[in-house]
């Protein structure tokens, strides 16, 4: 791949400098937007003044006006040291020491501003910052150079700077290869139960040819998560070969189960990076670790599975030149494990060996381009096969070639027609190793964090009850292995999973009460299938809850087994069984006859079970009866509401028609303009209207009027309510819905308000239209001071309405309040509603969608005990 006829080299360009650094995980100067940072920060330029061209930027508009080439984060540098960098070996260390310092904002460190540079020893810097300094100037292509330190006020270290040296030539490019020497190995990988995790110390010793890495899932847990085969160093790839295929042999006779797997790769877990270190039994020279990041490192990431592979060339093990340096020569730390496959396993060590006995002879620097070095790390292996020709060219050229080109061919071919190695692959399978029938069973355990563990005074190997939903088992304590991924979440065995009744993988949050480790929350909501217009709202909410880690489930009465206290419900992910929830959102919406059946499902959850509504029944009785709902909201808002009364009389509908011309007769429990009849009077007649069907009838007089009313008046069934003349939006009728709800603090927030539209005189599902309610009332009312007026009366009526209902009915999680403005832009209270449907996706207002879906379930979340973890939304109201 020819990018350009003169060598590249960055370091000219201290934006790219620090770039690359970044980019290797050398800890070092951060580069900054000052469009999105936090203030103050260094403005710097591309080239390099003595620090003369740097500058403290206080605010954003500074940086705009002055007009840097580019930015840096502000740090407290304490001390600086200069290291002289040959190669892999510091040659020399100074400290920087103030003579005649020049007053800075910050202290700049060079002879323009009166430091000057003093003599110290390597003994001042711990060999880890030596070891990033060396790594440094190493990413950045140098043979040799000036590498600058800064050490900040928490004991750690920075990159500052690199320069290169005058002299490019570089002592240990001289060093020659050794035809005969040592290779060796330490391989990891991980052990998979069902899919999850299973320490590898289960099984394994800590030390040994088949044993554990150090890494433990938690300090001082004992608990090891990475196996490690140690085979002995071989003076051929065929016998180094041999010797890690009789421990791969051994490891799987020491874990003889079917349903547990061998993960190698990059990171076969999210935050476990496993490594195939290779040990090479000669002296380290730039030039040989340069081959090898070349000549092995690269190709090997043409077959690597990239999604993994990028996270971790991101870890201390991970990345170009990392190496350890042991008394029989060192350690090359850059590849993943590489024992995926026993042919692709000899392709390695071959090259391995191919590599280090012709170094000098392999002497590409392309890795030293950002662009080839950023393919890299981001894993883009279409960018780096372009480098493949010339990498395989060279190989073939060396005299060990030929003797090594059957088990090289393997690699060749898979880079070349494109075999990449999957790591959910038991590795067992593809050296034929055959497990035997047994199935291995952790038993009932729970995987509880330190921080968590100690909060409610756990311990880790003891025994304790667990409880989901209704449901209640013992299980055993164990370490939590992604404490650093998942926070504050438990994982639970298959076993435990399926005594709970919960869904495999499910990682919930815990409460601790009585002795009882509360796992949740568990959330159900009871509807009635087909879930229909729901079905969007439910998929949301179960997408959400399960990013918060709670556990959300739809079901209708006839899913519930009462004996086995168990459910037949439906999430994002299918169908299955669950316990009993923690807490119901009742989105059941019935007619006629089975309001019995559902009220009597209600009580019982309610009363024998003891488990908590979002909105009791209580609320439904209220909001499900238009009579009832009118008496206890007249008591405080009698101005906001139309004139009702209960239709009792046929002279109660003469009154009110000849009062108001207009009137509606509406059924006491009904919904959605089921039974909702207009009346006008014409000069003509009086005009029937009933709205659920759009039928029209002309009465020539009042015995055909009490014809119609008469039958209505029976139970007191029905109210007449005024008609209101309501503004009006390009010719369509204008309702607002404002959605009030609780938080996981349990107060009360509006989250948002919908305009909503007819052409008709009543709403329904199939005439309404939603907009915006800022777009709308901009046109309606320009002036901003009127439009204010407005929208404070509309919430400060909403508000209070909420308060007035849970006075009333007692605690509730939320309500939508319907009001509309009417001819006299006077505001008007059409209904409240206890289920209402979010509208917000329907007005592309998504990120008050999420707020809702998140405010009501950190409301369901703080029913069930959950308050303190669960009160965090994403926006306020």
């Amino acid at each position: 791949m020819e990018l350009s006829g003169k060598r590249f080299c960055m370091i000219s360009d201290k934006e790219q400098l620090l770039q690359t650094l970044n980019m290797n995980n050398v800890p070092s100067v951060e580069v900054v937007d000052p469009k999105t940072c936090t203030y103050p920060i260094v403005g710097r330029r591309y080239g390099h003044d003595s620090g003369k061209n740097l500058a403290i930027i206080h605010t954003m508009n500074q940086a705009l006006d002055e007009g840097h080439d580019f930015y840096t984060k502000l740090y407290a540098i304490e001390k600086e040291y200069y290291l002289e960098i040959d190669g892999l070996t510091v040659k020399n260390v100074q400290i920087a020491a103030g003579e005649h310092v020049v007053f800075h904002e910050i202290p700049i460190r060079t002879e323009s501003f009166g430091w000057r540079w003093k003599a110290a020893t390597v003994n001042d810097i711990d060999e880890e910052w030596i070891n990033i300094a060396i790594r440094a100037l190493y990413v950045t292509g140098l043979a040799n150079g000036y590498v600058k330190i800064g050490k900040l006020p928490n004991e750690t270290f920075i990159v500052v700077d690199i320069n290169p040296a005058a002299n490019v030539f570089c002592a240990e490019s001289s060093n020659k290869p050794m035809s005969n020497f040592t290779i060796g190995a330490d391989i990891e990988f991980m052990l998979s139960c069902d899919g999850e995790l299973l320490p590898a110390s289960t099984f394994f010793p800590i030390d040994g040819e088949v044993g554990c890495d150090a890494r433990q899932i938690e300090q001082d847990s004992n608990e090891f998560a990475l196996a490690e085969i140690r085979p002995e160093e071989a003076e051929n790839s065929q016998k180094l070969f041999e010797n890690i295929q009789s421990l791969i042999m051994k490891a799987s006779e020491m874990v003889p189960y079917k349903n547990i797997e061998f993960r190698a790769g990059s990171m076969p877990f999210q935050g476990y990076q496993v490594g195939g270190h290779i040990h090479f039994g000669t002296p380290l020279s730039l030039s040989l670790l340069r081959a090898l990041d070349h000549y092995l490192a690269i190709p090997v990431a043409m077959v690597e599975e990239s999604s993994t592979a990028r996270r971790r060339r991101k870890t201390k093990h991970g990345g170009l030149g990392r190496y350890r340096e042991k008394t029989y020569g060192f350690e090359y730390l850059t590849l993943s494990s590489w024992i995926i496959d026993p042919k692709l396993t000899m392709s390695i060590i071959c090259l391995a060996r191919l590599v280090t006995a012709h170094h000098d002879e392999l002497q590409s620097d392309i890795l030293f381009n950002p662009l080839i070095q950023r393919a890299y790390y981001n894993g883009n292996i279409i960018l780096l096969k372009q480098l493949w020709t010339d990498l395989k060219n060279d190989i073939m050229k060396t005299s060990s070639y030929l003797e090594n080109k059957n088990e090289l061919a393997f690699l060749f071919e898979a880079i070349e027609k494109g075999y990449p190695y999957y790591e959910s692959e038991d590795i067992r399978i593809n050296w034929g190793m055959t497990p035997s029938d047994q199935k291995y069973d952790q038993g009932l355990v729970i995987q509880i964090p330190r921080k968590t563990r100690v909060k409610y005074n756990l311990n880790n190997g003891h025994k304790a009850y667990v409880s989901a939903g209704k449901r209640l088992t013992q299980a055993t304590i164990r370490a939590f292995p992604f404490t650093f991924s998942y926070g504050p979440a438990v994982q639970l065995s298959n076993e435990l999973s399926r005594k709970l009744a919960l869904p495999k993988g499910w990682n919930p949050k815990v409460t601790y009460e009585n002795g009882v480790i509360n796992l949740g929350p568990v959330i159900g909501i009871i509807a009635s299938r087909p879930f229909d217009r729901q079905t969007t709202y439910f998929q949301h909410l179960c997408r959400l809850a399960a990013e918060k880690q709670m556990l959300v489930y739809i079901f209708e009465p006839k899913d519930i087994i009462w004996e086995q206290q168990l459910i037949k419900g439906t999430t994002f992910d299918g169908e299955g069984f669950f316990p009993f929830p923690a807490v119901i959102y009742d989105r059941y919406f019935f007619e006629g006859e089975k309001i019995n059946e559902i009220d009597e499902v209600r009580v019982k959850l309610q009363t024998v079970f003891n488990i908590p509504f979002v909105n009791p029944m209580s609320l439904f009785k209220l909001t499900g009866n238009k009579w009832d709902c009118h008496l206890l909201l007249s008591k405080k808002y009698e101005e906001y509401l139309p004139e009702t009364r209960l239709l009792q009389h046929s002279t109660d509908v003469i009154e009110m028609l000849d009062h108001y011309g207009e009137i509606y007769l509406k059924p006491i429990g009904g919904a959605m303009s089921i039974g909702v009849i207009r009346i006008i009077r014409r000069p003509i007649g009086v005009i029937w209207m009933e709205m659920k069907h759009n039928t029209v009838q002309q009465l020539m007089n009042l015995d055909e009027l009490f014809a119609l009313t008469n039958p209505l008046m029976n139970n007191n069934h029905y109210i007449i309510q005024e008609g209101i003349r309501r503004q009006q939006f390009k010719g369509e009728n204008l309702e607002v819905r404002v959605y009030m709800q609780k938080n996981g603090k349990q107060k009360w927030f509006r989250t948002g308000m919908v305009a909503r539209l007819t052409a008709g005189d009543v709403l329904t599902a199939n005439t309404e239209k939603n907009m915006r309610v800022s777009k709308v009332l901009q046109q309606l009312y320009p002036d901003v001071s009127e439009r204010h007026t407005i929208l404070k009366e509309v919430a400060e009526i909403s508000r209070s309405i909420v308060a007035t209902v849970e006075n009333e009915i007692g605690a509730f999680g939320e309500l939508a309040v319907d009001l509309c403005i009417d001819q006299y832009n006077s505001i008007k209270i059409v209904e409240i509603n206890s289920k209402p449907d979010n509208l917000f996706s329907q007005i592309r207002a998504f990120s008050l969608r999420n707020i809702a879906g998140i405010r009501l379930l950190n409301y369901a979340a703080s029913l069930a005990g959950y308050e303190e973890e669960m009160n965090n939304e994403l926006g306020g109201g």
